[in-house]
């Protein structure tokens, strides 16, 4: 039993997500009365992963939760963060969010309980694509939602696919025509063309991966009818 690796996997991933929730609450903004729901969110959550590591060093035997258990418990801080229409949380909360699917701490893949037959990771994606309000959103903000929708595409540690890859798309795309920042609208293309590219790639080789499966059958099947 390999416990203590997972554990220490589970532990860092805790603290990395500590270390994002902090950083959320240490916006001045956050202080003030209209963001008392997220306020708390962000208190319980690392109370949470603070009785969760004390019990990890008290040297409990229970088997730790699946990964994915984590990342749907600790969402919604980030989530409220994201819908709060300030400029500097909304910012904050896409770059933790960024950082923590780059490096696999968040997968999203468990089930989206708010949403039947869907995952974390499609709202998830959706949160950040419903930062981008039109050209009247914050640049800054515009620059954090084109970094976050690149890293979910290409990141190795997630999976995203049909409504949830053409929401990216459309949003970059949408940021690339209504931003009116230079900077902002170059970038925007090319992670468009990035995106694209990966999106194309591993479409090519699923189709390989499917014919390849479907020549070892047909092998396989005339291997048998030669045999009898």
């Amino acid at each position: 039993m390999q416990f203590p690796a997972r554990e220490e996997n589970i532990r860092t991933k805790s603290m990395f997500v500590s270390r994002a929730l902090e950083k959320i609450l240490s916006e001045k903004e956050v202080r003030r009365p209209p963001h008392g729901q997220l306020r708390r969110a962000c208190q319980v959550a690392l109370d949470e992963i603070k009785a969760e590591l004390e019990e990890q060093s008290q040297g409990s035997k229970t088997i730790p939760k699946a990964n994915f258990i984590e990342a749907d418990k600790y969402f919604l801080p980030f989530e409220l963060a994201c819908q709060s229409k300030s400029p500097r949380i909304v910012s904050t909360s896409l770059d933790c969010l960024q950082k923590l699917i780059a490096y696999g701490h968040i997968t999203g893949n468990a089930p989206d309980s708010g949403a039947p037959g869907k995952r974390l990771i499609d709202r998830i994606v959706e949160t950040v694509c419903n930062c981008f309000q039109g050209p009247q959103t914050d640049e800054g903000v515009q620059l954090q939602i084109i970094k976050a929708l690149l890293t979910a595409v290409t990141s190795p540690y997630i999976e995203i696919h049909e409504g949830t890859i053409l929401q990216t798309v459309r949003t970059c795309y949408n940021i690339y025509l209504a931003s009116k920042n230079l900077i902002n609208q170059t970038t925007a293309k090319a992670t468009l063309t990035q995106m694209l590219n990966v999106i194309f790639t591993r479409m090519e080789n699923q189709a390989v991966c499917n014919e390849c499966s479907s020549l070892c059958f047909i092998y396989t099947s005339l291997s048998t009818d030669i045999c009898y």
